[in-house]
């Protein structure tokens, strides 16, 4: 039987945001270790469907971006020997919650309390992850790498431009993005998924996560066609001002630069080119018609 090479050797890398301090884990008990236990059962699928299939996890969260799966430390498998567990399942569930414990750890010796998470700096280190992965390979092998990325928070203007790197870099690269986001919607995510050929999918009740992930990302791109995905959303296509990091429906663009405002600036902020104020439009004098004239 021939075996598609579509459905060799792939990579999955999955982003997910663990920052304590979103509203999903403040208004749902027991939704942090629900969400864990759902992206490590797609891990584990991801690697029964093929024994060359990859896996990688990463984390985002308030002060930093972490490796969760493989262990950066470069440990030897763990092997279990009590149950009739696959020692690579038991090695991925003991690996992701040592890691997840200490990197928490450290987010409370820090100290610092905010709900926006480092994911644009996740993306990047999944880039690169991939790219050394695709180095190492011999040439003219098949390897198909692709992005998950998981959150449970909303927009973050504050990073429009690391996202915006990232999305044209994953272009280049095809590697497509996939996005679930969990009781939330991100317009720069919908943004990501749309322009590098992903699926973006909001995930309205968190007890249906894992159907979500079995059904629409555990396949591959080229398996989804042939089934009942949910319609496309409409993409939302605002840009992020770069003095208030708000998105905007019409703003002013340097034409150096390329960089937006939403109000007037005489002087760019990124590349200090100066303009001239916007003058005044001229006046029309409105034509008086001369009715007696024309009769």
């Amino acid at each position: 039987m021939s075996t598609n090479t579509e459905e060799l050797h792939q990579l999955l890398v999955v982003v997910m945001d663990i920052n304590p301090h979103q509203l999903l884990f403040a208004r749902q008990s027991g939704s942090f270790s629900q969400l864990l236990n759902s992206v490590m059962s797609l891990l584990n699928q991801h690697l029964m469907l093929n024994p060359t299939n990859q896996v990688a996890l990463l984390a985002a969260h308030a002060t930093d971006c972490s490796y969760l799966y493989p262990d950066p430390s470069g440990a030897g498998q763990l092997l279990r020997q009590q149950d009739g567990q696959y020692e690579e399942f038991y090695q991925v569930e003991t690996v992701v919650k040592e890691r997840v414990g200490l990197v928490l750890a450290k987010d409370r010796e820090g100290g610092q309390a905010s709900s926006e998470s480092l994911l644009s700096g996740a993306l990047a280190m999944a880039l690169a992850f991939i790219n050394k992965q695709q180095a190492g390979r011999v040439a003219g092998e098949k390897f198909n790498p692709r992005l998950l990325v998981m959150s449970a928070t909303g927009d973050s203007a504050a990073q429009y431009m690391n996202y915006m790197n990232v999305f044209f870099t994953a272009q280049k690269m095809n590697i497509p993005l996939d996005t679930c986001m969990v009781l939330q919607d991100s317009g720069l995510l919908q943004q990501g998924s749309d322009i590098t050929g992903g699926l973006y999918v909001k995930v309205e009740q968190l007890s249906g996560l894992l159907q979500y992930l079995t059904w629409l990302f555990l396949p591959g791109p080229s398996l989804r066609k042939m089934l009942g995905a949910p319609p496309p959303v409409r993409v939302d296509y605002r840009a992020a001002c770069f003095c208030h990091r708000q998105l905007v429906d019409v703003g002013f663009v340097c034409s150096v630069c390329l960089s937006i405002f939403c109000r007037f600036n005489p002087v760019c902020t990124t590349c200090h080119s100066v303009f001239k104020a916007p003058g005044k439009p001229p006046s029309k004098k409105k034509k008086i018609a001369d009715n007696a004239s024309r009769k």
